[in-house]
C-alpha cells in the first residue's frame, strides 16, 4: 500500500499528489481562471461570469480578475455525487456559505478568552 501525500508548491502553482515513491499521480492547479473553470464545468464564459458577479458561485476576485479554487470544483462534484441528483448551484452556494460561518463561529467560540481566565 502506498502513502499519498498532496504537495501543494504555492499559492498559484500547481499541487500534486505524489506516492511513497515520488512518483506523480495527480497535478492540477490550485486555482483555476474563469476561462478554465468554464470549460471544466461546461458553461459559457459569460454564464460563469454572470454567477462569480452575483456571488451564486465561489470565486475569489483579485483586481478585474476572478479565479476559482480547485476546492470549490471538487466540493461542488462531490456534493453531487453523494446526493446522487441535481443540485441547484444557488442553494448549493447558500448551504456552502451557512457552512462556512458555522465553522468560522465554531473555531471563535473555541479560541475566545474571557477576562478573568475563564474561557
Amino acid at each position: 500500500m502506498h502513502d499519498l501525500h498532496t504537495q501543494p508548491t504555492g499559492p498559484n502553482e500547481e499541487s500534486s499528489v505524489t506516492t511513497d515513491h515520488d512518483l506523480t499521480v495527480v497535478s492540477r492547479p490550485v486555482f483555476f481562471t474563469a476561462a478554465e473553470t468554464a470549460e471544466i464545468v461546461r458553461l459559457d464564459e459569460s454564464t460563469l461570469y454572470r454567477h462569480l458577479r452575483g456571488g451564486t458561485f465561489p470565486g475569489l476576485k483579485i483586481g478585474g480578475r476572478y479565479i476559482v479554487p480547485g476546492a470549490v470544483l471538487d466540493r461542488l462534484v462531490d456534493d453531487v455525487l453523494a446526493t446522487g441528483r441535481c443540485v441547484d448551484l444557488v442553494g448549493w452556494t447558500r448551504q456552502w456559505r451557512h457552512e462556512q460561518a458555522a465553522a468560522i463561529a465554531r473555531i471563535a467560540a473555541s479560541t475566545v478568552q474571557i477576562a478573568g481566565g475563564a474561557r
